[in-house]
């Protein structure tokens, strides 16, 4: 039997973001080609440049960032629905709620994780060319 077979059956009314997800990973797909364009056409980027791009991603981590807001908010409910169907087995159930509750935030820590490599990618190229720290850096 699989985790997700043992995983507790209850509506947690969270809201499906299929298609919000979809978006913010075709907007991500798109930036990552700009970065790719940008680098590998003119090998320089402007601080303007890095600047824009650079916000462009924090606005979409944000953006699936508060789209996860409804699955931190499940957290309690959950941990404690564990705890009682798992009495007979408390490792078991920290266990089952642990992977319940990181299945449930898979799909924006996906989108999530890929802007934080492209802020990294951008800060290090940024970083190799100028030998120096971003603009957005400085206080």
């Amino acid at each position: 039997m699989s985790d997700s077979q043992e995983f507790i059956q209850y509506d947690f009314k969270l809201p499906c973001h299929d298609n919000e997800l979809s978006r913010a990973d075709d907007i991500i797909g798109k930036i990552k080609q700009q970065i790719n364009k940008t680098i590998g056409i003119v090998e320089l980027i402007t601080d303007k440049q890095f600047v824009r791009v650079y916000e462009e991603v924090i606005i979409v981590l944000d953006y699936v960032g508060r789209l996860s807001m409804p699955a931190f908010a499940i957290e309690d409910e959950m941990e404690e629905m564990y705890k009682i169907h798992y009495l007979h087995a408390p490792k078991l159930g920290k266990k089952l709620w642990f992977d319940h509750y990181e299945n449930v935030h898979h799909p924006y820590n996906i989108l999530k994780n890929r802007c934080f490599k492209m802020l990294d990618e951008l800060d290090n190229y940024y970083k190799q060319l100028y030998d120096r720290n971003p603009p957005n850096w400085n206080p």
